[in-house]
This record gives structure tokens, sequence and C-alpha cells, in this order.
């Protein structure tokens, strides 16, 4: 938790709930930084539009991440492995 919320909590429970007057002023002062943080927050970025007509569907989707270096070398160890291995067995047979 942020030092912010933590002020919002203890001047919620002690300046609204316990009387404490400098609570509640610094309570408003946190659930004001709040708000404004809520309201300045940054706007979606749009990535794409389009009109659709009745009838059309769209489809979403996500696609995985592309693999990171570790993952490929531990791909192509693997099928070194399996190679060396069909090998051996096509030697016996």
């Amino acid at each position: 938790m942020s030092l912010l919320s933590d002020l919002r909590r203890n001047a919620l429970t002690k300046g609204l709930f316990g009387g404490s007057r400098p609570w509640l002023i610094l309570g408003i002062a946190a659930w004001t930084v709040r708000g404004l943080q809520w309201a300045l927050r940054p706007e979606p970025k749009v990535v794409y539009r389009s009109r659709i007509d009745v009838g059309e569907t769209v489809v979403l989707r996500n696609e995985p991440p592309p693999p990171t270096r570790r993952q490929r070398r531990k791909m192509r160890k693997a099928e070194k492995r399996s190679s060396r291995k069909a090998e051996r067995l096509a030697k016996r047979a």
C-alpha cells in the first residue's frame, strides 16, 4: 500500500469517525490528491477504429509474446536431443 492510501485510511477512521480535526483536514487533502490523480489520468490510446456493418463479426485475439532467448535455446537443445535419439533408433533398426 502507498503512503497516500494509508493516510486516507487513517483520516477516515481517526478524522471522520474519531472526531480528530487535524486528521480530518489531512484526509480532505489526501482525498483531493487522489481525486486529482483520477481526473488527470491519461486517456486510453485507440489502436484501431472501424465501422462494422450488420452481420459482420469482430474477433479479438491475444497472442502470446514471442519466445525469449532462453526459451529459444531450450527449444533448440530439445530438437537436437530428439534428432539424436531418432538417429540412434534408426541405426538400431
